[in-house]
């Protein structure tokens, strides 16, 4: 059973979603603590607005369940008492539920702005940070690997992710369209906040090379000048940076106008740029541009009503694109259920796939003397002989039939000697071995006649018993089914 245990935007605020962060060390110890006889594969996604801990859970029985939900919460918070605090707080998915959820959230849907554009490189840093963690399996593989395909589909096949849905990064757009090629272009960013650093790194992703940030603290302006290649600059210096910009994007949390008009007017003079276009956006409330500034020859002022509506209208197109998203994920969704309920098929017939790969390795290998060719040629070989039965397989459990007589009616059909036939009460991925029934020992016989024994040249290939005698030899089946 597909668990997950979840604390995101909707249901905790920004305090107690902190208080439920895991860092990477912390994570390290879960993957490596999490494991147990039940649960098999765990998965956490963590980003600014959501912790999410997926695991599969090797048993569909109720009580199982919750001692796994239970147990991978204190593993999360380390403690009896904290992990139950967590349980109180944090809303709990199980088989569809979570599988759903999953994809929803990398397709954009589940994201705090509408058709987030950055969750699905954080659900793919997520899943190889469990995958190098050896905590994933066969079930989160297929899963994760489910919704990252999901996500580039809602991407490609829809709109949801068009427009843009920061008010900085708009600014930006809008400096590049009216002002025409960046590259040549001095934009100086006042404010180095969440809204300043995407109008910076939108004006370097347009092609900006001069970027200046300027910031009350220099420590921020230097660090987010870093990020675009740019160069900072101290406070005092704000109107003559401005003076001698072609663009200007002011994002600061100040009260009043950092940007007074009769400062910048005796920076123009002193800088010789009286008369220069200058293309200023306040993106402020309330307003941190002068609007007496305007009232200077060459100087454009656009504040946040002139942006709002290129917002309103992503916004919209993203909105009508949430029905063809939502109908893409439950396409993808009923896919990967259909392929966890033929897990058991799989696994019933792993053995005899397993001893057939063998034995046509060997004999392409005799006459090819290439590994690798071998490899790949028993394998396609293997795939065609057992379409058929695997088919076969998916319609019985599709029935709800058990698979162990199917299953040891192939192997006693196709199996090799001491091949698949062989016993094997291993725990293997998400499913166990179940032994087949003892067979029942057959009646005392005549002595065979004594046969000479065929000697077989060196160097010649290994003889495959025929499908005959290999029902003969072949040991009772270890059919694999389902846990629970």
């Amino acid at each position: 059973m597909l668990i997950s245990i979840a604390i995101d935007f909707r249901h905790a605020d920004v305090a107690t979603r902190e208080r439920f962060h895991l860092s990477e060390e912390r994570l390290t110890q879960l993957y490596r603590t999490a494991r147990t006889e039940v649960i098999t594969e765990s998965a956490l996604i963590s980003t600014c607005n959501r912790t999410e801990l997926y695991a599969w859970v090797d048993s569909d029985e109720p009580q199982v369940i919750e001692r796994s939900v239970q147990v991978l919460a204190r593993r999360w918070m380390r403690t009896r008492t904290e992990g139950d605090q967590l349980l109180t707080t944090a809303t709990r998915r199980e088989g569809r539920d979570a599988a759903e959820h999953v994809i929803r959230i990398a397709s954009g849907l589940e994201s705090q702005v509408l058709g987030d554009g950055q969750i699905l490189g954080q659900l793919k840093a997520a899943y190889k940070r469990a995958s190098r963690g050896q905590a994933a399996g066969p079930v989160l593989h297929r899963l994760f690997e489910t919704a990252l395909r999901a996500g580039k589909r809602v991407q490609t096949e829809t709109s949801l992710t068009a427009g843009r849905n920061s008010v900085g990064a708009e600014a930006a757009i809008t400096a590049s369209q009216r002002f025409g090629n960046l590259e040549n272009a001095r934009c100086v960013v006042i404010g180095a906040g969440k809204t300043g650093a995407r109008a910076a790194k939108q004006l370097h992703k347009l092609g900006a090379r001069d970027i200046v940030v300027v910031n009350r603290t220099y420590e921020n302006a230097a660090s987010l000048a870093g990020m675009v290649g740019g160069r900072a600059s101290t406070w005092d210096a704000l109107h003559v940076e401005a003076a001698m910009a072609d663009v200007v994007i002011v994002a600061t949390g100040s009260e009043v106008p950092v940007i007074e008009a009769a400062a910048l007017h005796r920076a123009r003079e002193a800088c010789a740029a009286t008369g220069y276009a200058l293309l200023m956006m306040d993106l402020s409330v309330p307003r941190n541009i002068d609007p007496a500034v305007t009232s200077e020859s060459g100087i454009t002022l656009i504040d946040l009503d002139t942006l709002h509506q290129p917002l309103l209208s992503a916004e919209t197109m993203r909105r009508d694109a949430v029905p063809h998203a939502e109908t893409i994920c439950a396409g993808e969704t009923d896919a990967f259920m259909a392929w966890l309920a033929t897990m058991p098929a799989r696994d019933a017939i792993q053995p005899l796939r397993a001893a057939l790969e063998d034995v046509a390795r060997r004999e392409v290998a005799f006459h090819s003397k290439d590994d690798s060719v071998a490899e790949k040629a028993a394998s396609r070989i293997v795939a065609k002989l057992l379409a058929g039965p695997m088919a076969a397989l998916r319609r019985a459990v599709q029935r709800g039939e058990p698979l162990d007589q199917h299953a040891m009616m192939l192997l006693e059909m196709f199996a090799p000697s001491g091949g698949a036939g062989a016993t094997d009460t291993r725990r293997s991925g998400t499913h166990r071995a179940v032994a087949a029934p003892a067979p029942t020992p057959p009646a005392p016989a005549a002595p065979a006649p004594r046969v000479r024994p065929r000697v077989v040249p060196a160097g010649s290939p290994a003889t495959v018993p025929s499908p005959v005698a290999a029902a003969h030899e072949a040991a009772p089946l270890v059919a694999s089914r389902q846990f629970g």
